[in-house]
């Protein structure tokens, strides 16, 4: 049947060519839609319309509905502290039941090949999350037959079982030789008496918690910094030492009269990805005027996501790095003789795509802020620069979180940026 909402576009009036964008008619078409400007409504569960919102997954004797909004993703997906709602229906009677439960459960995998068994690699997991929800049990030494409908609704909880590291979101990443997973699970369970076959359901889920800074944003280096930057306490300086080329004679070190390079960054580091960061540099060399300036072209600044994976134990650390921009200098002020000071903005990444978490001795997800200052090409046996300041990555803005739980009626909306659309996962597809 043909859709009674299907029309021709809404047509344009009549413009002029001078105009940079054309006008559109201030009535609107059947075809267009008003968005609603207050909260959001959750639908009746009882209309058609809900169930197509829910996520159906079947066996031989079951079937799981999972409740969550189809944020757009192939898989149920949940916020920070999210609440897994859902119902388990026996499709037909299920005789000598002693239990059925319901378990939430997250573990991390790591593989890793090594050259002598490249066949067969080392596996190790890790435990994150291991909830049960006991829907029903029969009395002790008896069993019953079951044909009803049972809901559960286990959270996930804000750290890792046993330790005090945040629950990390779901991850996947692929190293040479070695292959990282964190996945989150539901599993259905039903025991039942003898050597009758023990059913169980496996529903993998995406955990995509948000985070955000504590503290407002730095916009700006204050211009108090040029002059003295330890009169302001929202800045912290680092003075850069020198790396001196392999080979170069002890004599030359102590004999060269050096730069002094101070990079000035916010103090509070911990910033939302997209956000703007504001840096500075100062480099003074009095000495040499003209070498003050010719450092400041050969500035190379960038932040680098590292993703670290444990193997071995722990014994060995395989390492990955991604650059995820490049710093734009905005001022350049050389006016002051033998003087180089430096304003720069580097962005965090791409928006809600970006998030610095670690599972201690497993995985991490790491960002540095990396300054190289590299010496000039005609000046020989001259140290090189280099520093990385580590920062802290969130995925959303500070002060959004009250916002987003009124707009959504209290539910966590989860971080689809981070969530891979490549993920190789082992799904039972929804119906």
């Amino acid at each position: 049947m043909e859709s009674p909402y299907r029309e021709l576009p809404p047509a344009y009036s009549s413009m002029s060519p001078n105009s940079p964008v054309p006008f559109y008619s201030e009535t609107p078409n059947a075809s267009e839609r008003v968005l609603q400007t207050g909260h959001c409504q959750c639908i009746a569960s009882d209309s058609s319309a809900a169930n197509s919102q829910k996520f159906v997954y079947k066996s031989d004797n079951l079937e799981v509905r999972l409740h969550p909004p189809r944020w757009g993703s192939v898989l149920p997906a949940y916020g920070l502290d999210g609440i897994v709602e859902g119902t388990v229906t026996f499709r037909k009677s299920c005789t000598h039941v002693q239990e059925v439960s319901v378990s939430l459960q997250g573990v991390l995998t790591t593989a890793a090949s090594q050259h002598a068994s490249i066949a067969i690699p080392g596996i190790q997991k890790v435990t994150l999350l291991r909830q049960k929800v006991v829907l029903f049990a029969a009395p002790a030494g008896s069993t019953v037959t079951v044909s009803c409908e049972y809901s559960f609704a286990p959270h996930f909880p804000h750290y890792v079982e046993g330790g005090a590291d945040p629950l990390p979101p779901s991850y996947t990443v692929f190293q040479p030789g070695v292959s990282t997973e964190i996945s989150y699970q539901v599993r259905v369970d039903i025991v039942r008496k003898g050597m009758r076959r023990h059913e169980k359901l496996v529903i993998p889920v995406l955990y995509l918690p948000k985070s955000r800074p504590m503290l407002p944003p730095l916009e700006h280096i204050p211009r108090s910094v040029r002059v003295d930057s330890t009169r302001d306490a929202r800045v912290s300086d680092v003075a850069l030492e020198p790396t001196w080329p392999k080979g170069c004679n002890a004599a030359i070190q102590s004999a060269m009269k050096l730069p002094s390079i101070v990079f000035t960054t916010p103090k509070f580091k911990c910033f939302a990805s997209g956000d703007t960061i504001p840096l500075a540099l100062k480099i003074v060399c009095h000495g040499s005027p003209a070498l003050a300036k010719l450092l400041s072209s050969n500035t190379h600044l960038c932040i680098v996501k590292r993703q670290k994976a444990w193997i071995s134990l722990g014994r060995q650390v395989s390492v990955r790095e991604h650059r995820l921009s490049h710093a734009k200098v905005y001022l350049a002020d050389d006016s002051q003789e033998g003087t180089a000071y430096l304003r720069m903005e580097l962005q965090a990444g791409e928006a809600g795509r970006e998030c610095s978490w670690r599972v201690e001795g497993a995985v991490s997800v790491e960002h540095v802020i990396r300054l190289v200052i590299f010496p000039p090409e005609h000046v020989k046996d001259f140290p090189a620069y280099r520093c990385e300041v580590p920062v802290t990555l969130t995925t959303d803005q500070y002060g959004s979180l009250q916002n987003e739980l009124l707009a959504m009626n209290g539910v966590p909306f989860p971080a689809l940026g981070l969530s891979d659309p490549n993920r190789h996962l082992r799904t039972s597809h929804a119906l």
